[in-house]
């Protein structure tokens, strides 16, 4: 399966799937960045499989409004797509919204969404803070695990060239 990072600037992108093809987003916003966009990701061709992660952490005021929608056309029999957005809001001004949608036409396909929005769990700060780490640095080791599985699957290389 081919990796490609998703550049999440461009708006209203349609991203058609021509392989196996695993689609990575990631967003960190900060002050006062806004991010609204649109991605559709099509499959037009049969027995290919598609698998989109998009994850975000906002910070301060910042905003991420992302409309994902996963569209398998008539004659792309056998396909296998999934779409999954997750937003980890940090402090009490962020805010994000996150919607996943299928439009599918073809009868004989796997496809599937998923979103999560939410805060860090207060447990988890605790946890980290009653083993002598300061709340800065447990606030920025939870965060860094909720990004850690994109940034291990972008390389260098790719980010550059996204």
């Amino acid at each position: 399966m081919k990796t490609k990072v998703i550049d999440l600037t461009i708006p209203d992108q349609i991203i058609e799937i021509t392989e196996d093809t695993e689609l990575l987003g990631l967003f960190i916003g900060r002050n006062d960045d806004l991010l609204s966009n649109k991605i559709s990701v099509v499959h037009n061709s049969p027995n290919l499989k598609s698998l989109t992660r998009i994850k975000a952490v906002v910070y301060d005021k910042s905003r991420f409004d992302l409309e994902g929608l996963l569209i398998i056309n008539k004659g792309a029999e056998n396909t296998d797509a999934y779409l999954r957005i997750d937003v980890l809001i940090i402090g009490t001004k962020a805010s994000a919204r996150a919607i996943p949608s299928l439009e599918i036409t073809e009868e004989s396909v796997k496809g599937g969404h998923g979103a999560t929005v939410g805060n860090i769990d207060d447990e988890y700060l605790y946890y980290l803070q009653s083993r002598g780490i300061s709340a800065n640095m447990a606030e920025k080791m939870l965060v860094e695990g909720f990004i850690k599985d994109i940034l291990d699957r972008i390389s260098t290389n790719q980010l550059q060239n996204s």
